[in-house]
C-alpha cells in the first residue's frame, strides 16, 4: 500500500513510524490528502534548490562522520580551490612575478576565493564538492535541517583554528572531532553543526 511506503524515496515505512529511515522524510505527509495542482508545487523558488532540508530523523540512528572520511573530503576541496586560485592569480603572478607585492595580492586573492568555495557551497548544498564525492554533508545540529549561509561561514572561518598546527594539517580539528560525541570540530561547536552521512 501506499501509505505503508516513503512518498520521497519508496522505502518502505516501520508500523507508527513519522520519518522515513531511509532518506528522513517525513510520512506524516503521505497520508494527508492532496490538495490540488498547488500541491505539486515548490513553496517557493527559494526552496526548490534546498529540497530535503530535514536532512535526518531526530532520534533515529545518526551517523556523525569521523576524521578519515572528512579528510579525504578536505583534501578534494583543497586541490580543486587551488586549481581554481592558480587559474584566476595566474594573470597578476605573470604581471608581478619575484614582486613582494604580487605575492601579496596573490595570498589575499587564494584566501577571498577559498572563503567564497566554502561559505557558498556549503550554505547552498550544505555540501562542498569534496563532500559530494565523499556522500557527507553538513547539518544543523538541533533539528538535523539546512544550515545557513551564517552557519557555513563560521564553520569556514574556523578552520584556520582547526587547522593548528600548520605544520601537521588539521591536528587540533582531528583531536576535537575524536573527543566530541558528535564528531564536531571547533567550527562545527560553535557553529552547531554536525556531519552525517548523506
Amino acid at each position: 500500500m501506499d501509505e505503508d511506503k516513503c512518498a520521497q524515496c519508496g522505502t518502505p515505512a516501520a508500523p507508527g513510524a513519522k520519518f522515513c529511515e531511509s532518506c528522513g522524510a517525513p510520512l506524516v505527509a503521505v497520508t494527508q490528502p492532496v490538495q490540488g495542482p498547488a500541491a505539486a508545487q515548490p513553496a517557493s523558488a527559494y526552496a526548490a534548490p534546498r529540497a530535503h532540508a530535514a536532512y535526518s530523523a531526530p532520534g533515529a540512528q545518526v551517523q556523525y562522520q569521523g576524521v578519515a572520511i572528512r579528510f579525504v573530503a578536505i583534501l578534494i576541496d583543497v586541490i580543486i580551490v587551488g586549481i581554481i586560485s592558480t587559474i584566476l592569480a595566474l594573470p597578476l603572478m605573470l604581471y608581478v612575478l619575484n614582486s613582494t607585492t604580487g605575492t601579496y595580492a596573490t595570498a589575499v586573492i587564494e584566501a577571498i576565493i577559498s572563503l567564497l568555495y566554502f561559505i557558498l557551497l556549503l550554505g547552498h548544498y550544505g555540501q562542498t564538492a569534496g563532500m559530494m564525492l565523499v556522500q557527507i554533508k553538513v547539518v544543523k545540529e538541533a533539528d538535523y535541517s539546512a544550515i545557513s549561509y551564517g552557519e557555513a561561514a563560521i564553520r569556514t572561518i574556523l578552520l584556520v583554528i582547526d587547522g593548528i598546527p600548520y605544520v601537521i594539517p588539521y591536528l587540533l580539528g582531528a583531536i576535537l572531532i575524536w573527543t566530541s560525541d558528535k564528531k564536531q570540530r571547533l567550527g562545527d561547536r560553535v557553529a552547531h553543526t554536525v556531519v552525517l552521512k548523506a
